[in-house]
């Protein structure tokens, strides 16, 4: 149930064309690389033996943390049997949905006396308006989702590229009576608050509920917390690897999860700071400690949009198509200065994890399969208001000769023939947009502008 608690700490709302963030100022160093100890750190012996932390359970698709200290696992073999059998399963459709689009929505949680570093919100607001601006390019890792599906009444619907960025909200919410034991961090830090997965879900519905925002399949909400502040699954989680970055024992630096209203699914990741040794990528293109998050983000958006409710796609091991690349990069494309950079989107320089490609077997970087290109005609070329109107397809594809067929009229008519009739019901300038899709995912969008008289 959603709570109707009014969200008390809005100071702002930017729309998906700001490019500006969220002016939230402080000054925090990066540290660091991946999976490395925080030098000078305590070196505690965990107190308890456990089993890796799974990824099928309440959280999904965790980028896991590098404990300073190893805890002990059933075996080493046995753990390094299942690093093998994962990468070479590929991920299997288990009959869930996928997001056949992604609207995103920020929340950054920044309850007094905690801050953000200068830049920080910043930087994630214009990385998702980046990713929203390529949809239905090829050129980064959003594009090997594609080979994703569902089923609808027995046809695959794949996944498109279409990310749309709705905005970011700066929460100065008061946090709640700690729901789990303070710890010591992986930077060497001790936790001064920790929140549990369930008072994450009450931040988030209290924000869609005061500010009625969508929920559904369509829509994710990151939360993105500040240094200092740990979260667990539960207030018993931190011996069971189900804590944010612990020193000492198997931890994540971020996750996705959903829970459910009375009306409908509620998409969610939590985002900590996770710019230091246990968490970061070690690059920093854009010098900012948000670049350590990004590579996180790119993660859990990914494993959202193939595996929302976590029955859609992941392998024998339970992993989606995130976890099976957590650590690989692959080749960087340049350097800025500041770090290496392996992606380019809208213009600008990101360091993100690859993602799973059942079609290559292996982590990519891009969707680097042939493309199909298409385009359209209509006659009459000039149409009159009410009149009918033929549309036809060219489409050329050198690995595929069936497509299926989308077109979005002006009216929100749609129609998913190769060669449909449309009448304009009024005069004006109006769009007409198709989107082509071959047998493996491959997909590409066409728009045209029709002068109706």
């Amino acid at each position: 149930m959603v709570s109707r608690k009014r969200s008390r700490g809005l100071t702002s709302l930017l729309g998906p064309s700001s490019g500006a963030g969220v002016a939230l100022l402080a000054t925090v160093a990066l540290v660091g690389a991946f999976a490395r100890p925080a030098p000078g750190a305590p070196n505690r012996a965990p107190a308890t033996t456990f089993a890796p932390y799974t990824p099928r359970g309440k959280l999904l698709g965790v980028v896991p943390s590098r404990p300073a200290v190893q805890p002990a696992v059933p075996s080493a073999s046995a753990a390094k049997h299942l690093a093998r059998a994962s990468a070479r399963s590929p991920l299997v459709y288990h009959g869930g949905p996928v997001q056949h689009s992604s609207a995103i929505y920020a929340i950054f949680w920044v309850p007094s006396p905690y801050s953000f570093p200068a830049g920080y919100a910043n930087l994630v607001s214009r990385y998702f308006s980046d990713v929203a601006h390529d949809g239905y390019k090829v050129s980064n890792v959003y594009a090997s989702d594609t080979q994703y599906y569902d089923m609808s009444r027995g046809v695959k619907q794949f996944v498109p590229y279409s990310v749309s960025y709705s905005g970011a909200f700066a929460v100065t919410d008061p946090l709640p009576i700690d729901g789990c034991p303070n710890y010591l961090l992986a930077d060497g830090s001790f936790s001064t608050n920790c929140i549990t997965d369930a008072q994450i879900e009450t931040e988030v519905s209290t924000v869609i509920a005061s500010h009625h925002l969508p929920t559904g399949l369509g829509a994710e909400y990151f939360v993105f917390t500040p240094q200092g502040l740990a979260s667990c699954g539960d207030a018993s989680a931190l011996v069971h690897g189900g804590c944010y970055a612990p020193l000492n024992y198997n931890g994540y630096c971020a996750y996705h999860s959903s829970t459910t209203t009375s009306q409908s699914a509620v998409l969610y990741a939590d985002m900590p700071y996770i710019a230091f040794d246990a968490c970061s990528s070690g690059q920093s293109p854009n010098a900012n400690p948000a670049d350590a998050l990004l590579s996180a983000t790119s993660h859990e958006h990914n494993e959202t949009i193939t595996d929302p409710l976590g029955n859609a796609w992941y392998d024998s091991q339970g992993n989606e198509n995130g976890d099976k690349c957590a650590t690989t990069y692959g080749a960087p494309l340049g350097t800025t200065g500041s770090g290496q950079f392996n992606q380019v989107i809208n213009g600008h320089d990101y360091w993100l994890q690859q993602e799973w490609s059942n079609r290559a077997n292996a982590c990519v970087q891009a969707n680097t399969y042939p493309q199909p290109t298409a385009s359209f005609t209509y006659t009459p070329g000039g149409p009159a208001h009410g009149t009918n109107v033929r549309f036809t397809v060219t489409v050329h594809d050198s690995d595929d000769t069936r497509f299926t067929y989308h077109w979005t009229f002006p009216n929100g008519k749609v129609s998913t023939l190769r060669r449909p009739i449309h009448a304009f019901g009024l005069a004006g300038t109006k769009t007409v947009t198709l989107i082509v899709v071959d047998a493996h995912g491959d997909q590409i969008k066409v728009t045209q502008t029709i002068s109706v008289t």
